[in-house]
């Protein structure tokens, strides 16, 4: 290789790569209307109080990642309790409200989509009698009723019976689909959803092992020193049982003889270890953190907004984070400010004098804007 091709190389690999979603649309998904994000970055923070539909977008970038996938809208319709009075006759558990998705409750058509990226479009289906055969010719036992939705990505159209079945993990899943099958992945891209709260010990498990495949252990011990500081030593993963979530995170710290579950030192500490297990596990993908501030003290905002924008700079992972939180909102605009080659981008979500919109602040109008708000005092509104 010559000298001009090696430089040339460099200078790819030092190109950062394009973002899944440039900017964004929603138009009819659950609570949002019509929504226009016209830039986003590879860290986009979502402010706004609560209710106003932050983690409703959160979804719809989920929904689009994982190419309309029914199995993961029920799962987002029934964390809100969204159920309608009949039950799976498989395990007696409610069945989603498929009405919820759309906006209004009334059936129409849900479109998420970006520049240059294919139109993820979500519509209410009536079965014909060509599907109802279809249908029953793959579950004879089970008579082919109730809703369906058309899931279209680009030109390409699956249709789906929302009949619950159970895959080999014992999880519902709604497989019965037809069309265009094979056009379109299970997921077209890999995604993780962070909700508030600290994440199951099965999960954390699932998200250690990924990240010791690929030796990046490290990176999320050093995300748990944000918070606790040289104290941490180190901390493994311990037990044999993921069915039963026997497997604990254990950390060893100076101040015992014996290790401890790092979730005894504190929700900061297991958030950025878990946030960071997530990174390495998801690169060349989307981490979507609902109320990012869960557990973290004002004095570690900046630490943690520093970790999240270089990670993901360096995973080539789209990040979209939401908070109601001033101490939140100005560790990101010191972080962002600090980190000048990584895009941060914050929006304020609002509502007021109309539809809900999305109000952009760039990293030095950020930092100007959370200054002034500790300086007076004031709330998101």
């Amino acid at each position: 290789m010559t000298t001009n091709e090696r430089l040339a190389e460099e200078r790819l690999a030092a190109e950062p790569m394009p973002l899944h979603l440039p900017d964004l649309y929603i138009e009819g998904f659950r609570g949002i209307d019509n929504l226009t994000i016209p830039r986003l970055g590879r860290v986009t923070l979502l402010a706004g109080k609560n209710g106003i539909g932050k983690t409703t977008v959160l979804e719809a970038v989920h929904a689009y990642a994982t190419v309309g996938d029914p199995t993961y809208l029920a799962h987002t319709l029934l964390n809100h309790q969204e159920a309608s009075e009949e039950f799976n006759a498989i395990n007696g558990e409610p069945l989603p409200n498929w009405q919820a998705l759309f906006s209004g409750r009334k059936a129409s058509r849900i479109s998420i989509d970006a520049r240059g990226s294919p139109r993820l479009q979500i519509e209410d289906y009536n079965l014909s009698d060509e599907d109802f055969r279809r249908v029953n010719e793959r579950l004879p036992n089970q008579t082919a009723q109730g809703p369906a939705l058309a899931i279209a990505s680009g030109e390409r159209k699956v249709f789906c019976a929302l009949i619950p079945m159970m895959d080999p993990s014992g999880n519902m899943t709604y497989p019965v689909r037809w069309g265009d099958v094979a056009a379109i992945p299970e997921n077209h891209i890999s995604c993780l959803f962070m909700h508030p709260g600290i994440i199951e010990p099965r999960l954390t498990s699932s998200l250690w092992d990924g990240a010791a495949r690929r030796n990046e252990e490290k990176n999320a011990v050093d995300a748990a020193r944000i918070v606790l500081g040289n104290d941490l030593h180190d901390i493994i993963i311990v037990g044999e049982s993921v069915k039963n979530n026997q497997r604990l995170a254990m950390a060893k710290v100076a101040a015992y003889q014996d290790r401890v579950p790092l979730q005894s030192l504190g929700q900061g500490a297991v958030r950025l270890f878990q946030v960071a297990l997530a990174f390495a596990n998801i690169k060349e993908g989307f981490l979507l953190i609902d109320e990012a501030d869960f557990g973290l003290h004002y004095t570690v905002q900046r630490g943690f907004w520093r970790m999240v924008l270089q990670t993901a700079q360096d995973n080539n992972v789209q990040v979209l984070a939401t908070t109601h939180s001033l101490d939140c909102i100005r560790g990101f605009a010191e972080a962002a400010n600090e980190n000048k080659d990584v895009e941060g981008i914050l929006y304020r979500l609002s509502r007021k004098g109309g539809p809900l919109r999305a109000v952009e602040y760039d990293e030095e109008e950020l930092a100007i804007f959370a200054e002034r708000m500790a300086e007076q005092h004031l709330e998101l509104r």
